[in-house]
């Protein structure tokens, strides 16, 4: 009984000791994390008038959500961890763990193409002169997560 006790505590030790990775989110409740912090992306639609300055072309960009605040950390103990990842820009997680390359900027901007009659296809503005160059946030339903509207951020003054 003894020795099975000494077992039991020897495996508890060593489950509790291994390295590992942890990604955890901080919230206003739980503020202090170590770690590697990191922002989740959000979709903004940046217009802007082509190079002959006569139409509007649309690009979609990605900044930081800064209510989605993460923290990476990695923990040593018996046993090894080897963690990879990168932060484009700075705060933007595009790789961990392993690479894996989705093609999802690149599918959505194939699919959105150019972007040249923005009000045509967002009914945001009734003609292209309500629509300005600017920065836009994309508004989601909760329920179904599709898009529904689009928000000016900023817009660019001088441009029309």
């Amino acid at each position: 009984m003894l020795t099975r006790l000494y077992l039991l505590a020897v495996v508890m030790v060593l489950m509790l000791g291994c390295a590992n990775v942890k990604i955890v989110r901080i919230t206003p409740e739980d503020p202090y994390k170590e770690g590697i912090r990191f922002y989740r992306p959000y979709p903004y639609l940046l217009v802007t008038k082509d190079s002959e300055g006569k139409d509007l072309e649309g690009k979609i960009i990605y900044l930081p959500n800064m209510n989605e605040e993460y923290a990476i950390s990695v923990s040593s103990g018996i046993g090894t961890v080897e963690t990879k990842f990168t932060l484009e820009d700075g705060w933007r997680l595009t790789e961990f763990g392993e690479t894996r390359d989705s093609k999802t900027v690149e599918m959505v901007n194939a699919l959105t193409g150019s972007l040249k009659d923005l009000t045509s296809i967002f009914g945001v503005a009734k003609t292209k002169e309500e629509f300005l160059p600017g920065l836009y946030v994309f508004i989601f339903d909760n329920k179904t997560g599709f898009v529904t509207d689009l928000k000016p951020v900023i817009q660019f003054k001088g441009t029309r």
